[in-house]
C-alpha cells in the first residue's frame, strides 16, 4: 500500500472511532441525565403528596407510618401479639434516649465549636483589622457556616 492510501484508512479509521465514541458518550449521557430528571421528578412529586395543610393531617400521617413500620417489624421478628406492646414500649423509650442524648451531644458540640472560634478570634484580632475580622466572622463563625449551609441547600 501506498503512504497515502495508509493514512487516509488511518484518518477513516480514528474518524469512525470518534463519531462511534462520540455517539455511545452522548447517548449514555442522555441516559443518565433522562433518569435523574425522572428521579427527581419522582422524589418533587412525592414532596408534593405529604405536604399537609394542618398539624393532623401531618399527625395522623406520622401515625400511619409508625403502624406501618410496626407491622413490618412485627412480621420481620414473628413478634406475638403479646410480646408486641412490650417490645414496642422499650423500642420507643430506648429511641427517645438516644434521640435526647445525640440532641445534648450536639448541644455541648456547638458550645465547643463557638468557644473555640472565640479563642481563636481573640488570636488572630491583632492580625486582622475590623473589616477583615467581620469578613471572618461572615464566613467562618459557626453560626454564619449554618446559616449559609441551609442557604446553600435550598438552591
Amino acid at each position: 500500500m501506498k503512504t497515502k492510501t495508509k493514512a487516509l484508512l488511518a484518518f477513516l479509521t480514528v474518524f469512525l472511532l470518534g463519531g462511534l465514541s462520540g455517539y455511545l458518550i452522548n447517548d449514555s449521557i442522555n441516559s443518565v441525565n433522562h433518569d435523574w430528571t425522572e428521579n427527581r421528578y419522582d422524589s418533587q412529586q412525592r414532596m408534593h403528596e405529604r405536604s399537609f395543610n394542618t398539624e393532623d393531617e401531618r399527625a395522623a400521617y406520622r401515625l400511619q407510618m409508625r403502624r406501618r413500620a410496626e407491622t413490618r417489624l412485627s412480621e420481620r421478628l414473628n413478634l406475638s401479639d403479646s410480646q408486641q406492646a412490650e417490645f414496642f414500649n422499650k423500642l420507643y423509650d430506648y429511641h427517645t434516649e438516644i434521640r435526647d442524648s445525640v440532641r445534648s451531644i450536639k448541644y455541648v458540640e456547638r458550645q465547643f465549636v463557638r468557644e473555640q472560634y472565640s479563642r481563636f478570634r481573640d488570636d488572630v484580632s491583632g492580625v486582622l483589622n475590623a473589616e477583615q475580622t467581620e469578613r471572618l466572622d461572615r464566613y467562618f463563625h459557626p453560626d454564619s457556616i449554618r446559616q449559609n449551609q441551609s442557604q446553600r441547600n435550598r438552591r
